[in-house]
C-alpha cells in the first residue's frame, strides 16, 4: 500500500510539474506554437514520461481546464459549513478564499490576458462561479424579489469574472483581501444571508 501511495505521489509530481511547464510555455510562445517537444524540454522528462500521462496537447490542455474549472467551484463555498445561515452583513475580507486562489496561481490565471491562449478558457471562469452559485448557493434577499434565479446567477457570475479579469489586467495591484471585501460590499447590496446546500 505504501509503494502505491508513493508511486501516485509520484505520477501526480511529474503532472503538476508538466502542467508548469505547459503554462510557463503558453506564456513565453502563445498556445497554438506549443508542442510535446517544448514540453518535455521545458519540464526536463523525456516524451515517454509525457505519454504515461496525457495522450496528446489537447489532453493536457483539458486536464487542466477541469483542474482549475473544479478548484474555482471549491474556492467559492469551501469555508462554508452546510445548511448553515451565513449573515452577509458579518462576513469579512477571509469569508472565501476564491480571491487568495486567484493570486496564489496568478501563473495560470494571468492565461486570461493572454491573447493567443488555451481555447476556450475564458468562458471557464464565468461559468465555474456560475456553477458554484446555481448547485450550492440559497441567497435570501434584502428585498422581497427573488435573486435565486438561473438569470441572476448567470448576472452575478459574470459580473464576478468582470472584476476578476480587470484585477489581473492590473497585475493584482489590490490585495486579495481588498479584492474580497469589494465583493462583498456588492454583496452586502443585495443579499441578507445565504446558505450552503447539501450535495
Amino acid at each position: 500500500m505504501l509503494v502505491k501511495t508513493t508511486i501516485s505521489k509520484r505520477s501526480e509530481r511529474t503532472k503538476s510539474d508538466l502542467k508548469a511547464a505547459f503554462i510557463e510555455l503558453i506564456h513565453e510562445n502563445g498556445y497554438s506554437h506549443l508542442t510535446i517537444t517544448d514540453i518535455v524540454t521545458k519540464s526536463g522528462y523525456n516524451r515517454t514520461t509525457f505519454y504515461l500521462h496525457f495522450i496528446d496537447k489537447n489532453h493536457i490542455t483539458e486536464e487542466l481546464r477541469k483542474e482549475m474549472f473544479n478548484k474555482v467551484k471549491q474556492q467559492c463555498f469551501n469555508r462554508y459549513e452546510e445548511n448553515k445561515r451565513i449573515h452577509v452583513q458579518e462576513m469579512d475580507p477571509y469569508s472565501f478564499e476564491l480571491m487568495k486562489f486567484i493570486y496564489v496561481n496568478q501563473d495560470f490565471f494571468n492565461l486570461y490576458i493572454k491573447e493567443d491562449t488555451i481555447p476556450g478558457i475564458l468562458q471557464d471562469l464565468p461559468l465555474a462561479i456560475f456553477e458554484a452559485l446555481e448547485e450550492r448557493f440559497v441567497l435570501t434577499p434584502i428585498h422581497s424579489t427573488s435573486i435565486n434565479s438561473k438569470t441572476n446567477k448567470l448576472y452575478m457570475a459574470h459580473g464576478t469574472a468582470g472584476l476578476i479579469i480587470d484585477w489581473i489586467k492590473s497585475g493584482y495591484q489590490a490585495s486579495p483581501n481588498e479584492m474580497t471585501q469589494q465583493l462583498i460590499r456588492i454583496l452586502q447590496s443585495f443579499v441578507k444571508d445565504f446558505t450552503i446546500t447539501s450535495i
